[in-house]
């Protein structure tokens, strides 16, 4: 008999890393009421089934909302994300906003990513302020965090990267990420067993996926686990141990 996919050996996994993500990095208490950002992508599909198993086990009391930011391009279903949301008894809300006009309008067709991720964050950042949520929580796994860092640090922008429980542009909100310990390939493995539905992409997608900097260094990860091994977990030790002392800030340097 096929094993249901909440109980899964997989998906067991997944739910035991994000589980040490939360508690270590106190994401989570007693009274909160979180929105997920259900893109309709695996990560974010898989982060709601994390929290909704989470809710029944933790030895805390919480609430979780999801929230579909649709931009309304072509061949985005904003549909089939709340189809599969209401058949799994979530809670589940769509803003709307008409992004293909509002490029055209503001001349950012070239770079449409800044604009939108500007706009999709406001709009999300308003409705949890409207359904009383003062977190948000986002499906960036371990891959997204390692790959923000090589950004980061290649771009000059800094060594930093995606923090698992950070405070938000508006002070009233903070951002978490239950999936930070957890690969991407783990979630890959499990959204396979969940089945999720095909809910379209974003018409910029395979641009980015040919020449955006997450798709080359996302790559370059791969590339380099073939000579390191376990390389997203020594990354993760790594942004797990800073030691100040010995970089090139002089903030942080006895140089008297």
């Amino acid at each position: 008999m096929d094993v249901e996919p909440q109980n899964s050996k997989i998906f067991r996994k997944i739910c035991k890393q994000a589980g040490k993500a939360v508690a270590d990095y106190r994401m989570i208490a007693g009274g909160d009421r979180l929105m997920v950002g259900l893109s309709g992508g695996k990560d974010s599909m898989m982060l709601m089934h994390v929290l909704t198993h989470l809710q029944r086990h933790a030895p805390v009391d919480f609430e979780v909302t999801a929230v579909t930011f649709d931009p309304g391009f072509p061949g985005f279903n904003p549909s089939a994300i709340q189809k599969y949301a209401h058949e799994q008894g979530w809670e589940h809300h769509i803003v709307s906003v008409g992004m293909e006009d509002l490029l055209k309008e503001k001349n950012a067709e070239r770079r449409p990513c800044v604009l939108c991720s500007r706009i999709r964050r406001g709009k999300l950042y308003g409705k949890a302020g409207e359904l009383g949520c003062r977190k948000i929580a986002l499906g960036h796994n371990l891959d997204d965090v390692c790959v923000s860092m090589l950004i980061s640090l290649t771009r000059g922008l800094g060594i930093k990267t995606m923090a698992p429980n950070v405070k938000a542009d508006e002070l009233y909100l903070k951002v978490i990420r239950p999936l930070t310990y957890v690969p991407e390939k783990m979630i890959v493995e499990g959204a396979r067993i969940f089945g999720f539905p095909d809910c379209g992409k974003c018409v910029y997608q395979d641009r980015l996926e040919k020449s955006g900097d997450r798709a080359y260094f996302g790559k370059l990860l791969d590339q380099m686990e073939q000579r390191i091994p376990h390389i997203r977990q020594n990354m993760l030790y790594s942004m797990s141990s800073v030691r100040p002392g010995y970089m090139l800030d002089p903030e942080f340097l006895k140089l008297d």
